[in-house]
């Protein structure tokens, strides 16, 4: 069989279920296999005409055209979409070439992905290898964070110091206490001995407690303040990206990112930096009263030591993938959780429940398995280590017994050395152990500092003025865009639109409608050409006083989790309950409020469930007016109303529209009809303009449209919702 030089994954069947598929692209056919590897379609090269990449929402498929037709050959959800994007080039010039050469350098499996470094296979999504990544960076951004806190930080380390010197006190105290009681003088002196002795043991023990309980207080107060400060420097970085940034990602794995991730970076700040400090310092204070005591027994208890290190730093990358592996089982059953339960109402329209559970049931698995191998690593560090100490202690009894018995060393002082042996082996333990606690560590600054780091695609230019008295003069010049590189969705779109004039915009799905409107909000930014808003380029306006200056009532309505008086006063939120009724009234709004129980005061619930498509849609109309916009934007604002609800919202518009500057995205001809001017848009392309009654007779794309659906009755009420949705 034939080398497969590409290979790409698929998890849906061509019955839409999961099913994990792969197609091998080999110099001379492409195959789909099934996940035994089994040949469920074979095409050779020669009868492939070109392969396609349709993207759908939540995923895509590739189709192959061939002499006989299309030919479905792979179905994938958006977690293959990336790579088969990045695939397509080169299948292109695979179908293209008579003579093509697989160069393995150039294959892009996933899953055997190489550092070009390190050489080693790169195991995460991430594009940076584990193994490679600079740590110390990570680390370089947490201390410069928490130089805002040095001045509480030198006083945890003080407090810390103070503690760990407190600590070694005990031992040293019990040894006096033990050779006094041995030592041949009389009881009047022992008891003395023994009372100044025990009085200054607990004297010592006090003062630990009380430093301990500053070292926490401390602690906590910092890592509280860290755990503020990040959370809010995150979502403020979220909230300064554009629509592409939440386009290309899971959005919901930024809320574990916010809760999770802070929190553990919050417990390193308030407890594991005084413990990695601490433990650190005993380590090498213990060790010093270990060489006091005894440098003979302390040099033969350090030889095993160097290997233990060399361990720990070579498993420390293991563990790193480890981690990695768990947080992105993770972030795949958070996705699939708040993927469910959005959409509830369409799993039980399909009596899907069955499915989602066992769809559940896999992920978590697979997440419970990561979890249990590091937790097992550990747990198999641990008894081993608490051997190696363990036999050392017994050792040190055994060597130091016999100088007690030589009469080299006092019992107390074996007592003292002893106790301060298991004392030092137990930070030595701790630290070996940290391996996989600092990575998660870093693993959680990392993504956090990804996020506060990540540059804004769209931002204003250095001199962005705000806006002074807003015309509603738009430009478009010569403008390109596309969401992806390789899917370009306008072409050299030139448009002016006067100011107060009513546009309507119609054409059939995916001809850029709505994206005509994204890019005036500058939700993105034109890839070619300029939008002028009064003749100043949008990129020299500040966003927030643009799209101040911009009311948008889009299909898909979306109402916060509040009253109906805070949705509507949204936008401007000083306005007085009056401008409230009146923004609701214009909208048609106001009767159905009242009529509710509790008024304006009604939760509507997440999203607004508790109101209907057409109320929701409603209460958005109202929440744009109230901002009393210069420009209007109505994206299908009146879908999902009724033709007499829709009526009474047209007679109120009129009044609204007046002196501003609208666009209308509309199906149904009354709203059409009520423009200056109709733009048709196909393709892209902008290609006819013109009143309703000039566009009908000039018998092109816009006809076409409206008597689609005429059908028998004659009648031009409606234009086909199909041929106009986005």
């Amino acid at each position: 069989m034939e080398e497969a030089w590409l290979t790409l994954q698929g998890d849906l069947n061509r019955n839409m279920q999961f099913e994990q598929l792969q197609v091998l692209f080999t110099a001379s056919k492409l195959l789909v296999l099934d996940r035994e590897g089994r040949q469920i379609l074979h095409i050779p090269k020669q009868n492939v005409e070109n392969i396609r990449l349709i993207e759908a929402l939540g995923g895509g498929y590739l189709v192959a055209s061939t002499a006989k037709g299309p030919v479905e050959i792979l179905r994938f959800t958006e977690m293959h979409l990336d790579s088969c994007r990045k695939a397509l080039s080169r299948v292109e010039q695979w179908v293209s070439k008579d003579s093509f050469t697989t160069d393995k350098r150039n294959d892009l499996k996933d899953r055997n992905k190489t550092c070009a470094h390190c050489g080693r296979v790169m195991r995460s999504a991430k594009d940076s290898c584990m193994r490679c990544n600079r740590k110390w960076s990570t680390v370089s951004h947490l201390l410069q964070r928490s130089r805002a806190y040095s001045a509480s930080m030198i006083v945890m380390g003080i407090i810390v110091i103070l503690t760990v010197l407190v600590s070694l006190a005990p031992p040293y105290i019990i040894k006096w206490i033990i050779d006094g009681i041995s030592a041949p003088v009389g009881m009047g002196g022992v008891s003395s001995h023994l009372l100044w002795m025990s009085g200054l043991l607990a004297g010592i023990y006090i003062l630990q407690a009380l430093l301990q309980m500053i070292e926490g207080y401390t602690a906590i107060s910092i890592g509280g303040r860290f755990l503020g400060e990040l959370r809010r420097d995150m979502f403020h970085a979220l909230m300064k990206q554009s629509m592409r940034f939440f386009d290309n990602r899971q959005v919901s794995q930024y809320i574990g990112r916010i809760n999770q991730d802070t929190d553990t970076i919050k417990d390193f700040m308030s407890q594991g930096i005084v413990h990695l400090t601490s433990q650190l310092l005993s380590a090498l204070f213990i060790l010093g009263m270990l060489f006091y005591l005894d440098w003979r027994m302390t040099l033969m208890i350090l030889i095993p030591l160097p290997p233990l290190g060399l361990f720990v730093m070579r498993l420390w990358p293991k563990v790193r993938e480890m981690w990695y592996s768990q947080w992105q089982s993770s972030i795949h059953v958070q996705n699939m959780v708040g993927e469910a339960l959005q959409g509830i109402r369409i799993i039980k329209a399909f009596s899907k429940e069955n499915d989602e559970k066992e769809r559940f049931d896999k992920a978590n698995s697979r997440f419970v398995n990561r979890m249990i191998s590091i937790q097992n690593l550990w747990m198999f560090m641990t008894p081993v280590l608490t051997l190696f100490i363990s036999l050392f202690v017994a050792l040190i009894w055994f060597a130091g017994g016999r100088k007690v018995l030589e009469g080299g060393m006092t019992v107390g002082t074996l007592s003292a050395y002893a106790t301060y042996l298991i004392m030092f082996f137990g930070p030595v333990k701790w630290l070996a152990q940290s391996a996989s606690w600092i990575n998660e560590v870093l693993g959680s600054a990392e993504r956090i500092f990804e996020v506060i780091h990540t540059p804004a695609e769209v931002t204003d230019d250095e001199e962005a003025q705000p806006l002074s008295k807003v015309r509603g003069e738009i430009r478009y010049n010569h403008v390109g865009f596309g969401y992806a590189q390789d899917r370009r969705i306008l072409h050299g779109i030139d448009l002016h639109i006067a100011p107060g004039e009513m546009i309507g915009l119609i054409g059939p799905s995916g001809a850029g409608k709505s994206t005509l409107i994204h890019l005036l909000c500058r939700f993105y930014d034109p890839d070619e050409g300029e939008i002028l808003l009064d003749g100043r380029r949008l990129s020299s306006i500040r966003q927030e006083e643009l799209r101040k200056n911009i009311g948008v009532v889009f299909q898909e309505t979306f109402l916060f989790d509040g009253t109906i008086a805070q949705n509507i006063a949204y936008g401007n939120p000083e306005a007085e309950a009056q401008d409230i009724i009146q923004a609701a009234m214009t909208a048609n709004a106001h009767d159905f409020i009242c009529r509710l129980p509790h008024g304006y005061e009604t939760k509507v619930g997440e999203r607004g469930h508790r109101l209907s498509g057409g109320e929701r849609q409603r209460i958005a109309i109202a929440r744009a007016v109230l901002l009393d916009p210069p420009i209007l934007i109505l994206d299908e604002a009146t879908s999902s109303v009724d033709v007499e609800t829709e009526a009474a919202i047209q007679e109120a518009m009129d009044k609204v529209i007046q002196g501003r500057t609208t666009i209308v995205i509309a199906h149904r001809l009354s709203t059409l009809q009520r423009a200056d001017r109709l733009l048709v848009l196909e393709g892209g392309r902008l290609v006819e303009s013109g009143s309703h009654e000039e566009l009908l007779n000039r018998g092109g794309v816009y006809h076409r449209l409206l008597h689609a659906a005429q059908g028998a009755s004659g009648r031009e009420v409606w234009i086909p919702m199909q041929e106009v949705a986005r």
